[in-house]
């Protein structure tokens, strides 16, 4: 028993510690109190979409301290627990400003109020907060990515289809994203929920493979779209279909299925796109990038200078026509 304490106690401290490395970040706020500070709340890199955003971050944050000389701070969650600690700990640091992409809007409702009630502005970043109004809004339009591929769906397949959705997770931008493709598709789809994969490929991976195995004939050969509300649940699911394919079961199991669709800007997915013969795969996008614009909202509003409450970054769809000029070097 006691040994067990001590391991718990142990881990609870280098916790600690690391947490406290990422709030402080090297700097004292007694010592500086004549500089601004500017905090970005982010997500770990449980996708690529996450990974880029937090390096966009870190990268325009960098640039805004020194262009105005002010202190900058990034910090990183692996869970909406520790992602409310750690705003907790930005609020007690006396921050100027916080832009957030919250891991779960409800979740973090409460840490944002804590936010808001200390006269801190906040940006928040692509994932709503039920019922709670930020200083600013920064988003890609989900809503969008449903209607846009729901509208392809439609065209593709005028005498309608079944279609898989695999969800990412139980935050507002899956819902978002599933109400548009609901409201847009026409009556004579069939639309299966496989699940929620926690917008992880391996995961998804597990996922479908599960369903198909537990599946009739007839439904499988009835699928002719997949809808994943990510790129990187895409790759998982083609990574499952090349499986197939490799063991000939492939047209078997899926004889009309021609369609995948993604989102969220993965180069990877880009690379697929390009080479891809055997299906029509395309990819919603609005980019990571736009981290960027959240940064310098955050500044704007720090300078006292005009900002958008609300900006939405429109989707573009990156298809085998146009995904050249989306890949990148390397």
């Amino acid at each position: 028993m006691n040994r067990k304490w001590l391991l718990r106690a142990a881990a609870a401290i280098v916790l600690s510690g690391v947490l406290l490395f990422f709030i402080s970040d090297s700097w004292d706020r007694e010592i500086r109190e004549d500089k601004k500070v500017l905090a970005v709340s982010t997500i770990g890199p449980t996708h690529d979409w996450a990974a880029d955003v937090m390096k966009y971050a870190k990268e325009e944050l960098e640039k805004v301290g020194q262009e105005e000389n002010w202190e900058t701070m990034c910090v990183a969650a692996e869970d909406s627990y520790e992602q409310s600690q750690q705003i907790v700990e930005l609020v007690k640091q006396q921050v100027d400003c916080i832009v957030m992409l919250p891991m779960d809007g409800a979740s973090l409702k409460t840490a944002a109020v804590t936010v808001q009630s200390a006269g801190i502005p906040l940006v928040n970043f692509d994932r709503e907060i039920p019922e709670f109004a930020p200083t600013a809004t920064i988003k890609g339009d989900n809503r969008g990515i449903g209607v846009e591929t729901a509208r392809y769906f439609n065209n593709y397949f005028p005498q309608g289809t079944t279609v898989l959705e695999l969800m990412g997770d139980t935050s507002t931008v899956p819902f978002q994203r599933t109400d548009g493709y609901d409201s847009t598709i026409n009556e004579n789809f069939t639309k299966i929920q496989v699940g929620y994969t926690e917008w992880q490929r391996e995961y998804t991976k597990q996922l479908f493979t599960q369903w198909i195995s537990q599946q009739d004939a007839g439904v499988l050969a009835s699928v002719g779209a997949v809808f994943t509300h990510d790129d990187e649940i895409a790759l998982g699911v083609l990574d499952v279909l090349d499986e197939l394919d490799q063991q000939g079961k492939r047209d078997e199991l899926f004889p009309e299925l021609k369609v995948i669709a993604g989102s969220s800007s993965s180069q990877k997915m880009y690379q697929r796109i390009e080479k891809e013969t055997k299906y029509d795969l395309f990819s919603m996008t609005y980019e990571s990038k736009m981290m960027k614009t959240a940064v310098r909202t955050g500044a704007q509003i720090l300078n006292g200078d005009g900002y958008e409450e609300m900006k939405i970054i429109s989707t573009v769809m990156v298809n085998k026509s146009n995904v050249a000029s989306y890949l990148e070097e390397g």
